[in-house]
């Protein structure tokens, strides 16, 4: 049991444990309705609606069924029967577990952050520990060097933008040993809460602001690497590569990560949507730019999302068509993939022209 000090600052502990997030640590799923988030009480049988409402504003919780509530410490007192001292010392020794029986366990804890990218020193601090341990790996790791070497990026391009590769078995014990909390990595969605790795077994790209990293996205190893292919922390998902190309009067906007990185080899204003998705964030950024050149995948859902952003970003975009391939990523492994990707640059001038 975590020894703790004679006087507990109470304020400290339910700001260091979110109420939501240990609610949701008990395998209660919670979903949000206006400034609550509202899931199925585990202090009564909840046949019904969803009685229990959590609110991080004031990091309180209250079931209207069971007409009781309180704070983050009170839920574990109550839930699990103990003290008050004992379920401090179970918050900070970080031992929850799931509940024994609860009324409906979610399907996977909740990692969505509270506000996205607005992190403190801790989960900044993280995600920092996490490039440099996982950037390290895949300079180490044969494999997944191997694997990224084979489509095409070169060295250079890895260590400007800090690609890594995250094996699943060395942050925890990283994050031990550089003496940050696991529970800001939980916040942050680097692990899970069982202690698993989000990334495990992927390639990851972090999106880089200001020297520091705010965002992580996966991709896994090989064609058959597994499912969803792209994988990125919870919470908000940014323009990958925005600081890169923010001072071009263009920007080149593409679908994958590997588009991304490729044409950033090549020294070029890219931007990766990671998707077809343009979020209204999103729009807003690319409103910076006098020209858009759109070089989305040529699959149906690829054009789709091309035609719609046509349709969005209006006369200052300007759809561009690779031949012969599906996206710019398998440019890279073309010897003269550089040259055909700005020979369809400049025929999509043309035909805009003509």
């Amino acid at each position: 049991m975590t020894t703790l000090p004679a006087r507990i600052d109470t304020d400290q502990v339910k700001h260091v444990h979110p109420v939501e997030e240990v609610v949701s640590r008990y395998g209660i799923e919670l979903r949000p309705v206006g400034r609550a988030l509202v899931g199925r009480c585990p202090f009564h049988p909840d046949g019904g609606r969803p009685n229990l409402y959590v609110y991080p504003g004031n990091r309180s919780w209250y079931c209207y069924r069971c007409a009781v509530g309180g704070d983050v410490i009170s839920f574990v007192m109550r839930l699990e029967r103990l003290g008050f001292r004992d379920a401090v010392a179970r918050l900070e020794g970080d031992s929850l577990v799931a509940c024994p029986t609860p009324p409906r366990p979610a399907r996977r804890p909740s990692a969505r952050p509270r506000r996205s990218f607005a992190w403190g020193a801790a989960e900044r601090a993280c995600l920092a520990v996490a490039v440099e341990l996982y950037h390290n790996r895949l300079l180490t790791d044969p494999a997944a060097l191997a694997y990224v070497e084979g489509r095409g990026l070169e060295r250079a391009t890895l260590e400007r933008c800090r690609v890594g590769y995250a094996s699943g078995e060395e942050l925890a014990a990283y994050l031990r040993w550089r003496r940050l909390p696991a529970q800001a990595a939980v916040r942050v969605g680097l692990l899970r809460h069982d202690g698993r790795e989000f990334l495990a077994g992927r390639v990851v790209v972090p999106e880089i602001r200001g020297g520091q990293p705010l965002w992580l996205v996966g991709r896994t190893v090989g064609p058959d690497g597994g499912d969803p292919k792209y994988l990125g922390l919870p919470g908000g998902k940014p323009l990958l590569g925005w600081e890169t190309a923010v001072g071009s009067p263009t920007a080149i906007v593409v679908e994958g990560v590997f588009d991304w990185l490729t044409l950033r080899g090549w020294g070029l204003p890219a931007l990766a949507l990671v998707g077809t998705h343009l979020r209204p964030e999103a729009q807003r950024g690319l409103a910076r730019f006098e020209r858009i050149y759109l070089v989305l995948d040529t699959d149906e859902p690829g054009r789709a999302a091309a035609a719609k952003l046509m349709r969005t970003l209006g006369s200052r975009a300007v759809p561009v068509l690779l031949p012969g391939v599906k996206d710019v990523a398998e440019l890279a492994t073309c010897p003269d993939g550089r040259s055909i990707f700005h020979r369809a640059v400049q025929q999509s001038e043309h035909a805009r022209a003509a």
